[in-house]
């Protein structure tokens, strides 16, 4: 999908899908192991307590401009 600008939640989600495929991670290791996880009951709430984690780890917490 081709936008012109970068919203917040794109830029978490690259965060989350890069740190997720590495062996050891400073911002995910809490969550465990991605293969051995199963899909959250709400996505919504998770992606929001993801996304506060990630700003907060990256010293972020007021999000990007």
């Amino acid at each position: 999908m081709f936008k012109n600008e970068v919203a917040q939640l794109d830029a978490v989600a690259s965060i989350l899908c890069i740190e997720s495929s590495m062996t050891t991670s400073a911002i995910v290791d809490s969550v465990g192991n991605a293969l051995h996880s199963n899909f959250a009951e709400f996505p919504d709430q998770e992606y929001t307590k993801q996304e506060k984690i990630t700003l907060d780890k990256l010293g972020a917490a007021g999000g990007f401009s």
